[in-house]
């Protein structure tokens, strides 16, 4: 399998760590989607990562779509998600708060690093900083309750949400978030987690 985008992105690097996490091979062809526009639209139209390419051929895209390609394609021992019930619920609930909070750490970069400063919207970028910042505190109030054996696919969309902060957005997430901070380091040394890391300030 090929894994298209770079695993600074949230989302490329969730699928990267539920394919190691899930011992299943592939590529990944770091295209940027800045950079890498006009290729990237030849494998998925609307030039979006993460796109994954399987064996056959078919293209699945979107990171929610290819999360649920792998769990209902992996053995049962295998797979990072409760297969029913509240259990379920929940992480689904906790993966879509990491979702939301890298949703908005990306939008937050377009507008206030990709953007050009005479066109940036400042009260656009406030109100996009404080729904950051809201996922953020609900990761780290989570924190400490998680296990990375107990909950691997949650783990997973946080660790490379608050990662993506921690390289795009060093100054928002200074000296702040102790108990997610504290469980991405320790989730890093895992190595299905430390293969995508990208580097950190």
């Amino acid at each position: 399998m090929i894994l298209y985008g770079r695993t600074v992105s949230p989302f490329v690097r969730r699928v990267a760590i539920w394919l190691d996490l899930q011992g299943r091979a592939y590529e990944n062809v770091p295209l940027l989607v800045m950079d890498d526009f006009e290729k990237l639209k030849t494998i998925n139209p609307f030039g979006r990562v993460p796109a994954l390419r399987l064996d056959d051929g078919t293209v699945l895209v979107e990171t929610w779509a290819i999360i649920d390609w792998l769990e209902d394609t992996a053995p049962l021992e295998k797979r990072l998600l409760p297969a029913s019930g509240t259990a379920r619920r929940a992480a689904l609930q906790a993966i879509a708060h990491a979702h939301n909070a890298a949703e908005k750490g990306v939008a937050f970069v377009y507008e206030t690093v990709r953007r050009p400063t005479e066109l940036h919207w400042t009260d656009w970028a406030a109100r996009v900083r404080g729904q950051a910042e809201a996922g953020l505190d609900a990761l780290d109030a989570a924190a400490p309750a998680l296990r990375l054996e107990e909950a691997p696919g949650v783990a997973a969309a946080t660790v490379a949400t608050f990662d993506f902060y921690r390289m795009m957005l060093p100054a928002l997430v200074a000296d702040r978030y102790p108990a997610l901070r504290a469980f991405c380091d320790q989730a890093n040394t895992h190595p299905a987690f430390a293969a995508s890391r990208p580097p950190l300030p």
